[in-house]
């Protein structure tokens, strides 16, 4: 049997190109299709720069062997520590603050009770990092940049002489 063929329905392919129709981007979308492209087509050409920025073969053998010639260099400098130490100075390791041998707390208390014009001798009597932790807990401001001097000067004024001064004024 032979199939009969149906005859094109003009109405019915004019009804599906006018949904077809409907379905095609507005301006505004095609504007933002064209920078998303735009945008692909930069980011290929970066891709690309880089790839071509990668070293050839000639460049790879280049680098091997001055990684070759680095490693025996380094090799021949252990027969000679004199040399290596010259050209290679080792990196000095970080110290720690060396902990105080003095009770803060005690230093503190002994302080206090000391009169105003013998606090300066006592305090310059103490070693910078004891001076540091003193300040600390007396809520004073310093740094370890700053000298003996300073410290003193500060936890002086700051610590004492102030509170003092301030006590003496409200006792009056």
């Amino acid at each position: 049997m032979a199939k009969k063929k149906k005859g094109l329905n003009i109405h019915d392919a004019l009804s599906k190109i006018k949904e077809c129709i409907s379905l095609l981007p507005g301006e505004d979308e095609k504007h933002r299709i064209n920078e998303d492209i735009y945008e692909m087509i930069k980011e290929l050409d970066t891709l690309r720069n880089n790839i071509n920025q990668l070293p050839d073969e000639f460049e790879e053998r280049q680098l091997f062997q001055a990684i070759q010639t680095l490693e025996s260099f380094l090799d021949s400098l252990k027969e000679k520590p004199h040399l290596a130490d010259i050209i290679i100075p080792k990196l000095k390791k970080a110290r720690k603050a060396k902990v105080s041998s003095v009770n803060i707390d005690d230093l503190l208390k002994q302080l206090e009770e000391l009169p105003t014009d013998q606090l300066m001798s006592e305090l310059s009597r103490h070693k910078k990092n004891t001076l540091l932790e003193l300040s600390s807990r007396l809520n004073i401001t310093t740094n370890s940049k700053q000298t003996k001097d300073i410290l003193v000067d500060k936890i002086f004024k700051l610590g004492f002489a102030n509170k003092r001064g301030y006590d003496l004024l409200s006792d009056g």
